[in-house]
């Protein structure tokens, strides 16, 4: 049901300043960072292209959305893997220089550079006289690729060339012929190898002596040196992360090391670290250099407590009052991580952090300015990733499971392509002016070749905006939608309705009663699935729901379990009409459409779907009127995704808290 229904005047005085301390602004629990969030953190914190958020324990969803304070819980689990990803965190964002590529050459007749299984010294020559190894060891400076090479060549004999092979570390890595046969016809010979930083083997081996003291004949394998070259493949950019981070001079140990550890810290914990913390992060770094460590080690050692510390892990907030339930206003570098969070899933940036220091983050004209801005920056993409991934399941289309056998033409591409039409529709909503409205009565939208393909379009090779009026159109028409509400072998039109209800309405029907049995399959029975349900609904105690459920999703049994559009179902003609409860008739997937778009409960619903995503917390009684003047604001601006997130930034539950009656 939905929470509140009141429309409020948007020109009426705010209720903050009607009363503020009648106000209830909620409140938000320790808010720790969801996977999503820390790795775009980490990211724009350190520059890093990890993503070590990848390996934690999945995040606990609530209310559809992955971000609810409440519900983002820490275990032993978790701690271990922030320790991990700290210590990765810190070597890839502080990693010395890459270094130059150098050669490394040993020659071969010099025992003291190189050592050997068989054989000895011929002039300039190392002579491997029977089957054996000459082996060199070397110290690789930085990870990458290498090239081993050595010249060489033969004392021929019988009636083969010889045979040598290069290894590394023991591994094979080629063979070659070696046919010259005189030290001014040797030939260098060479393989590309990846080598990590430390002390390698490299080694030539005779691979096919032969002697024949009868005939005098001798096959030998004379070998001239032995070299590594690298890295070959160094990345220029490869200092950027440490260049970025270390500003300062080390040769000036103690005040660059504070230097760059109080920069990192305050934007980590997105505010000015204190004194008392930045004595105790200098004291880690003292102790690495007291007990031996280099300027390097004392930096990451403190980095690393950064990176584990709760005021990183978390977004914390501080209430001035805790067992008050008076609102307080955040400050301003907590209202500057609660945008950049809801806007972008990620730290503020540095005009964020800019005007928390100057304090201008209190007026609701320039979190108004932030909201425009932040919508223009490519990082409001992670509100299509995050906000619409969860709200209209796009994220799921990767989860969703289809019977192969009955629908052989679903595959991994046309996934792809499902998942990639809806963020690209969704995309248009958040950068542009669009009435968000449109989601359900759009009449174009961009597809591919694959989706062309499954949509029996011709002439489509890229993504393109095509006209898709014919028979689609909007949220309801596009193949992932569909896809993820149906089951692996049919489609579901509770499914279908269900999420219509829930998730465009906020109207979630009641769970079915203990004992009553879901919809069952009859083994192919001339009954049509809308005759089944009507079977089910015959059952008053499954009536309530499903006779708001099942109108809707049978509006969309024309597009069969993957969203491919059927005029027949097992035989039986389609029959997609629907009278909704209230005795509107319909016919279609457009033309429900059409009604759930007029629904005054649409606009409510994105209401609290992206108060819900915005606050971290899920909408309650109290908050019914601030939600009317927040619906108001979005409904007096155009329907506009901009119009919504400013209304949301700038109300009293988004700028305020309170504390906790004990």
């Amino acid at each position: 049901m939905l929470l509140y229904g009141c429309s409020c005047n948007a020109d009426a005085p705010s209720i903050e300043d009607e009363n503020p301390d009648a106000l209830d602004v909620g409140r938000v629990t320790l808010h720790r960072l969801n996977i999503a969030e820390y790795n775009n953190t980490v990211h724009d914190l350190l520059g890093t292209q990890l993503t070590p958020a990848d390996d934690f324990p999945a995040d606990d969803t609530s209310h559809g959305f992955d971000n609810i304070a409440g519900t983002l819980t820490l275990s032993t689990l978790h701690v271990e893997m922030y320790e991990l990803a700290a210590e990765a965190l810190a070597e890839d964002a502080l990693a010395l220089p890459v270094s130059d590529p150098e050669e490394q050459r040993f020659q071969a007749e010099n025992p003291d550079e190189v050592s050997a299984t068989t054989g000895g010294s011929s002039g300039e020559f190392y002579n491997l006289w029977s089957n054996g190894d000459l082996t060199a060891v070397v110290d690789v400076p930085d990870d990458g690729l290498y090239t081993f090479s050595t010249r060489m060549y033969a004392q021929q004999a019988g009636t083969e060339d010889a045979m040598a092979a290069l290894t590394v570390d023991g591994v094979l890595v080629d063979t070659f012929t070696v046919s010259p046969d005189n030290a001014d016809d040797a030939e260098i010979y060479a393989i590309d190898t990846e080598l990590l930083s430390g002390t390698h083997s490299i080694t030539v081996s005779f691979l096919n002596d032969y002697y024949d003291p009868s005939l005098g004949e001798d096959r030998n394998l004379l070998v001239d040196w032995l070299t590594l070259y690298g890295p070959t493949d160094a990345d220029p950019s490869a200092n950027v992360l440490r260049d970025a981070l270390i500003t300062c001079d080390p040769a000036d140990e103690e005040t660059c090391a504070h230097e760059t550890l109080a920069r990192i810290a305050d934007r980590a914990f997105r505010r000015p670290v204190t004194v008392d913390e930045m004595n105790g992060i200098m004291d880690l770094y003292d102790l690495v250099r007291d007990d031996g460590g280099t300027w390097d080690d004392g930096v990451k050692v403190a980095l690393r407590s950064i990176l584990v510390s709760p005021h990183f892990i978390y977004r914390v907030e501080i209430d001035p009052s805790p067992t008050s339930t008076a609102p307080s206003p955040l400050t301003d570098y907590e209202l500057a991580s609660r945008l950049s969070y809801f806007l972008w899933s990620t730290m503020p940036d540095e005009e964020l952090f800019s005007l928390a220091a100057d304090g201008r983050l209190q007026d609701e004209n320039e979190i108004a300015a932030q909201v425009e801005r932040m919508l223009e920056d490519p990082r409001a993409d992670a509100l299509v990733d995050n906000f619409g991934g969860q709200w209209l399941y796009i994220r799921a289309i990767d989860s969703a499971n289809v019977d192969s056998w009955l629908f052989p033409d679903f595959d991994d591409d046309l996934r792809a392509s499902m998942k990639e039409e809806m963020a690209r529709f969704f995309t248009t909503f958040v950068h542009s002016d669009r009435d968000m409205r449109e989601l359900l009565t759009a009449t174009e939208g961009e597809i591919d070749a694959r989706l062309a393909q499954h949509y029996g379009i011709e002439d489509i090779t890229d993504w393109t905006l095509v006209d898709l009026s014919a028979d689609r159109g909007g949220l309801l028409g596009q193949a992932g939608l569909l896809t993820v509400n149906a089951y692996p072998t049919r489609t579901s039109p509770v499914l279908r309705g269900k999420w219509v209800l829930s998730n465009l309405l906020c109207d979630e029907p009641p769970p079915p009663p203990p004992g009553v049995e879901g919809l069952i399959e009859d083994g192919g029975t001339a009954q049509t699935l809308r005759e089944q349900l009507e079977q089910h609904r015959a059952d008053p105690t499954c009536a309530s729901c499903h006779n708001l459920m099942d109108p809707i999703g049978l509006g969309l049994e024309h597009f069969d379990r993957v969203g491919a559009w059927r005029d027949t179902d097992q035989g039986f003609n389609i029959d997609a009409s629907g009278d909704l409860p209230d005795g509107t008739s319909f016919y279609g997937a457009q033309e429900l459409s059409q009604i759930v778009a007029q629904d005054p409960r649409f606009p409510a619903c994105m209401t609290e779907k992206l108060f819900t995503y915005s606050t971290g917390r899920s909408p309650v009684f109290e908050d019914g009127p601030v939600l009317g003047q927040i619906e108001d604001a979005f409904a007096s601006d155009g329907h506009t995704f901009e119009a919504l997130a400013t209304a949301i930034a700038t109300s009293a539950p988004f700028r305020m808290r309170r504390g906790e009656t004990p």
